[in-house]
């Protein structure tokens, strides 16, 4: 018989004497049943450390007189068991620390007189033995993982698990976990209504397990499986919630058992991105300092995915509750764009573009940290789209920021992807499509228009080349409406004031002829508005500001392609 088996066999015919002379231990060996949450037994048991555990069983070993070996090597065998309970399985050793230091302290054997000598060898053949059975507890468990690929109904697991059979029961959490995985849960999801009683059956004693499970494969299955119900229909949501998941996660995150916290991460995300009230209900209990605490290196994309759950949506949650993600969301932003990076990034891009509502302080804090810069080098990198929701917040901000933001580039980046042979190269339509219509949300915001027309005027050159060939997509594929709320905004007063500026400060000929263009196109979208010329709102309004005059003095220009569109012009409004 092996090991395992050989302890069950041994403790059901000492069952009553265990009770009789030792009762703590009787609660301890029957770990493979899961302790009640009240047990006395379970908190003392917890407190134990090692040394202290392998003292008390000595001192029991003598009261039941198991004098031999074997005897005891039950004893301990059963008790690695219930060590488990807080300890990763193929990490048993650990059991044995003190075996440990007497290997060490075999180094040191010519200190010592010869009955301690003796002592010493003694503890050492001790050692080897009860490494020997730790292995093979290990390798029994390990068997149960590598061929548990069976399917297995929910059904099915709830009754083993329900028959407390300690080895049945880790083979079939690992067995439920895999078919859920693969394709079950799929068929489980279509008919959710005659499942729906062992669910709410079997989540209970799931929960149960991740709290108090007798080995820690037993919590992480657990665990598991929850976070892959977590992602199926609201009403499952609704089931895990309702039995206390995020007070379930509070135990978890206080205690060190980095795979079970991150698990939680997932299980919390999905229900977070499931309903705000969730979300809400999250945020009020899991303080997101503690959760960032626990966030190690490997994990790190599965809580920055997270904490972007927890902070998405509308209405936004308190700003002051989410601040510490809205750190690490601009801590992640700056990170090297690698293939195991971007997923990352694309989360906390995502996540800031909620976060920011337009709020100046906070599109200042992105500015003051370098995020606007570092977003506008990762445009053609990261999720071009919510990149675009950041920049479209800050067009919310202040006169200042969205000047900051062109300055940036931009309308340079906008430009590349709305020119028609970057479209071609790229193929890449929605972009495209995203582009445009970020384009025309924001020739809306009369913040934007104002900076955007000052810059024809403005020193850059770069900055005054990108914004003529935005402007003139704009007017040339916007609606009427798009092309006299540009008007509004002193459009045809902007385009005037550049091509008067050539007349003291050289200006690039190119951008010349294109701010004429531009001109001529708004002035026949006055004609298309009016329906006839004489009633030509945007004509009447060139006139009153002398526009007349501007044009009659690039008839004149030194530059030939420039004096031949002002010409074009003279010739279409016979002015």
């Amino acid at each position: 018989m092996n090991v395992l088996i050989q302890c069950q066999s041994y403790f059901l015919h000492q069952q009553q004497q265990l009770l009789k002379y030792f009762p703590f231990f009787f609660s301890i060996f029957n770990s493979h049943t899961p302790l009640s949450p009240s047990s006395n037994s379970l908190q003392y048991h917890q407190q134990l450390s090692i040394k202290s555990l392998h003292q008390h069983t000595i001192l029991f070993c003598k009261q039941i007189k198991l004098t031999t070996l074997f005897q005891r090597h039950q004893l301990i065998a059963n008790l690695i068991i219930s060590i488990t309970r807080s300890k990763f399985l193929w990490k048993i050793n650990q059991i044995f620390l003190y075996i440990q230091n007497t290997t060490k302290n075999m180094k040191n054997t010519h200190k010592l007189s010869p009955n301690q000598k003796t002592l010493q060898i003694y503890n050492y053949q001790e050692m080897l033995q009860y490494e020997y059975m730790s292995q093979q507890l290990k390798d029994q468990l390990m068997f149960i993982i590598d061929s548990s690929n069976y399917q297995i109904s929910i059904k099915d697991a709830l009754e083993i698990i329900k028959s407390e059979n300690f080895l049945e029961t880790h083979k079939a959490l690992i067995q439920l976990r895999k078919t859920l995985s693969v394709l079950f849960f799929q068929q489980f999801n279509k008919n959710f209504d005659q499942a729906e009683i062992l669910t709410n059956e079997l989540i209970p004693l799931l929960f149960y397990l991740i709290e108090f499970g007798s080995t820690y494969i037993l919590k992480l299955e657990a665990t598991q499986i929850i976070s892959i119900f977590a992602g199926g229909k609201s009403d499952i949501s609704r089931i895990i919630f309702e039995n206390g998941i995020v007070r379930l996660s509070q135990t978890i995150l206080k205690n060190n058992h980095p795979e079970l916290s991150m698990l939680m991460m997932v299980i919390l995300g999905k229900l977070a991105g499931d309903s705000i009230q969730y979300r809400d209900c999250i945020l009020q209990v899991c303080n997101l300092n503690r959760i960032i605490s626990n966030m190690q290196l490997r994990y790190e994309a599965t809580y920055v995915w997270c904490l972007a759950n927890l902070c998405i949506g509308r209405p936004s949650p308190k700003f002051e509750i989410i601040r510490p993600a809205f750190n690490i969301f601009m801590k992640v932003i700056m990170y090297e764009p690698t293939q195991t990076n971007i997923k990352m990034m694309n989360d906390a891009i995502w996540a800031l573009g909620y976060m920011l509502d337009g709020e100046p302080t906070r599109i200042q804090i992105l500015i003051d940290n370098g995020i606007i810069i570092r977003l506008i080098q990762l445009m053609h990198q990261c999720n071009f789209v919510s990149i675009l929701r950041i920049f479209e917040c800050i067009f919310q901000g202040s006169q200042e920021q969205i000047s900051y933001l062109l300055e940036c580039g931009f309308l340079s980046q906008i430009r590349n992807i709305l020119d028609p042979k970057s479209r071609e190269k790229s193929g890449n339509m929605l972009q495209t499509f995203a582009a445009t219509e970020t384009l025309f949300k924001v020739l809306s915001n009369q913040y934007f228009l104002i900076s955007l027309f000052h810059s024809l005027m403005g020193e850059n050159q770069d900055i005054r080349g990108d914004a003529l060939e935005m402007i003139g997509n704009a007017v040339q594929h916007g609606t009427n409406e798009d092309v006299n709320q540009m008007v509004k905004n002193k459009l045809i007063q902007s385009i005037l004031g550049m091509l008067e500026l050539s007349q003291i400060k050289e200006i690039q000929s190119h951008h010349l002829k294109k701010g004429l263009e531009i001109l001529i196109k708004v002035l026949r979208k006055g004609e298309i508005r009016s329906k006839d010329r004489q009633n030509n709102q945007y004509f009447t309004l060139f006139i009153e500001i002398e526009g007349k005059g501007v044009i009659q003095k690039l008839l004149s220009s030194k530059q030939d392609d420039v004096a031949k569109y002002a010409y074009i012009f003279k010739q279409e409004f016979t002015i």
